[in-house]
This record gives structure tokens, sequence and C-alpha cells, in this order.
């Protein structure tokens, strides 16, 4: 019997913006020239070819005027180990990255955006 792993597994978006980590709850998408006049020098995530990824928290009204860019996406694996987060959680990279730590995927990555932003 195969496992449903978007059971087990879900995609989390962050924005690292104006020095804070917000997880976002909407996404949706933003033309690249709207996005480059609204997050200048950021740089975010692709939607497709023609867009970038924005979204809000929880709780936040649905407005581009109130849009955060998607700066980080994980991977979080639901029921992983959730061991304390270190310097694997911290240095991770890439475009989507996996993490079973109990932050969440909070901290994932953080290090190394930390120094682009």
């Amino acid at each position: 019997m195969r496992s449903n792993l978007a059971a087990r597994n879900a995609t989390k978006s962050f924005s690292d913006f104006n020095g804070t980590s917000v997880e976002l709850a909407a996404i949706w998408s933003m033309d690249n020239p709207k996005f480059a006049a609204a997050f200048p020098g950021i740089k975010g995530c692709r939607y497709d070819s023609f867009s970038m990824q924005v979204g809000v928290p929880a709780g936040v009204i649905l407005a581009d005027r109130n849009a955060l860019p998607v700066t980080r996406k994980v991977n979080y694996k639901k029921f992983g180990s959730k061991h304390v987060c270190d310097a694997r959680c911290m240095g991770a990279t890439g475009r989507t990255m996996n993490c079973e730590c109990s932050c969440g995927g909070v901290n994932h990555g953080r290090g190394f955006l930390a120094e682009e932003i």
C-alpha cells in the first residue's frame, strides 16, 4: 500500500524581509516589474517566467499592498525527528530545502540568507 506523502509533508513559504522571518499563509503571483519596484534588490522565488511569488501571513488581508516576497521554501516533514536546530539547519541552501527540525522550518537556511539580505 502506498503512503500519501502529501499528508506527511508540507511545503512552507517564508519571507525574510526587513530583518524578520515570517511564515506566509497565502501565496500568489506578482508580475516581475511590479515585484522589482515593490522589493528592490530582493531575490525571491519564481512563480513562473513572468512573475514572482508573494504572500501574506495568516490573518492579514489578501492585497498586493500587504504582500511580502517569498524568499525561501521549505519542505517540512510533519512526523520527522523534531531534533534541535543546528548548523545543518541554519546553513541549508537550495531552491527548496528539506526540514524535520523542531523549528518547523523557520530557521532553515536563515544563516545563509542573512548574508544576502
